[in-house]
């Protein structure tokens, strides 16, 4: 890194004699020689992003992990243990009666229980009802998963034995069922909505606006507290370019820095949503063909609603990013400008951000009322342009209010940081 540094710093003597880019390079050169910038910028938004999207994904998901059932039969029904046997993604086991299936669930690990009480038969056979019990630890999210599997092999075993029923008293299942319900979605393209596509609406907007608190977040921290508390900015005001020159130079290296760290978290979080749904969408057999068969471009497009061009939508984001970037660094040079030391101006940052990430949170899960609001909302109006780049591609009314809405704060973000940027009292503190 030492190597790579020198060199750029080499290059920095052909930089065209511009204050503003000596400035950018200065600043570029020597936040690359902090191996923090590197680690938090690049390596662990591509390493952790992944794992922390697919952790929790993978704990419940049955496809990933199938859960472990233990049936325990006091007499074994026709069919019953092989419909739960056949059902996939559960890993079912037997055990003889009597069990304690409190030992079983606490102490032996079984994600689930299924107890087949005596009398089960019986009752089926004189026409009435049999009851299977099911036992599970409420604080265990892998039972949930396995429920619902158990839960689709039970209403298979029931429902064949209703047409059996039926079939004596020459019905059909209609005479039990007279009403069938049909979903239709209803969407701007007029196209269907797949899951994994459902996946990316919802992660995809939060992530570009992250990038606006978390891009060059430290950078632009130091840009004038770090400086200012190390006796550095002195040194830097007396150079021959001018506070607007520093500042530009200071907001495009920053720029560079987040661009990176933004488009090295999206390829992560493109990476984690397909993980999250080749463990949701396909059978077990599929994934290893999936991951080795699909190309780059197809992976991208499974996550997105048909009908969205997936270059429209990556130069929607590349704009996203951009302007993303540059308002999480105004906002915090802004607010770090009021701070005496470094660490103040952590403290003073980290209650901005805890007020401008509940607009970025609320747009997934906001009903569609919202949507106005939150395209004039700071940061709100960065993650409603992802989202109408994703939703409503041919309504230029909705995402164009959200861009307008972006560039009106940036611009007022870094009037406000240049005119702060510019008195005497918050440069010398």
């Amino acid at each position: 890194m030492v190597r790579v540094t020198r060199g750029l710093g080499l290059l920095g003597y052909s930089v065209p004699a511009r204050p503003w880019l000596v400035v950018a390079w200065k600043e570029i050169v020597e936040a690359l020689r902090d191996r923090r910038t590197i680690t938090t910028t690049i390596l662990m938004p591509m390493v952790l992003m992944p794992i922390a999207m697919v952790l929790p994904v993978f704990m419940i998901s049955p496809r990933a992990a199938p859960p472990r059932v233990v049936v325990v039969p006091w007499e074994s029904p026709p069919g019953l243990i092989e419909e739960l046997a056949s059902a996939g993604d559960i890993r079912v086991e037997v055990a003889p009666p009597p069990e304690n299936v409190t030992r079983l669930v606490l102490d032996e690990g079984a994600d689930l229980v299924v107890e087949i009480p005596a009398g089960f038969t019986e009752n089926l056979s004189a026409g009435g009802t049999g009851e299977v019990r099911i036992y599970y630890d409420p604080y265990s999210m892998r039972a949930v998963g396995a429920i619902v599997v158990v839960r689709g092999a039970l209403a298979s075993y029931e429902e064949r034995i209703v047409e059996e029923r039926l079939r004596e008293k020459n019905l059909t299942m209609q005479y039990i069922d007279p009403v069938e319900e049909a979903e239709y979605q209803i969407t701007r393209t007029g196209r269907a909505v797949s899951p994994g596509a459902l996946i990316g609406a919802a992660v995809l907007p939060m992530m570009v606006a992250l990038i606006a608190m978390t891009g060059a977040g430290t950078f632009a921290l130091d840009m004038i507290a770090g400086e200012r508390e190390r006796k550095t900015i002195e040194a830097l005001l007396t150079s021959p370019a001018s506070r607007g020159e520093i500042l530009a130079g200071k907001y495009l290296a920053m720029l560079l820095l987040s661009t990176i760290s933004g488009v090295s978290t999206l390829i992560s979080a493109v990476v984690g949503l397909y993980v999250m749904g080749t463990m949701i969408l396909p059978s077990p057999g599929e994934v290893a063909g999936q991951l080795a068969n699909q190309t780059s471009a197809s992976v991208v497009a499974s996550l997105l609603p048909e009908g969205v061009d997936p270059w429209t939508l990556l130069m929607g984001v590349g704009a996203g990013v951009v302007i993303a970037g540059l308002t999480g660094n105004a906002i915090i040079t802004m607010t770090s400008s009021f701070a005496k030391s470094f660490k103040e101006a952590q403290q003073y940052v980290g209650g901005a951000v805890m007020v401008l990430i509940l607009p970025m949170i609320a747009v997934p899960y906001a009903p569609r009322s919202w949507a106005p609001a939150l395209r004039v909302v700071p940061i709100g109006s960065i993650a409603m342009m992802m989202k109408d780049l994703l939703l409503e591609p041919t309504n230029p009314a909705a995402w164009g209010l959200s861009a307008v809405s972006s560039l009106a704060y940036l611009a007022i973000f870094l009037a406000v940081s240049a005119k702060l940027f510019g008195r005497e009292s918050v440069i010398m503190g």
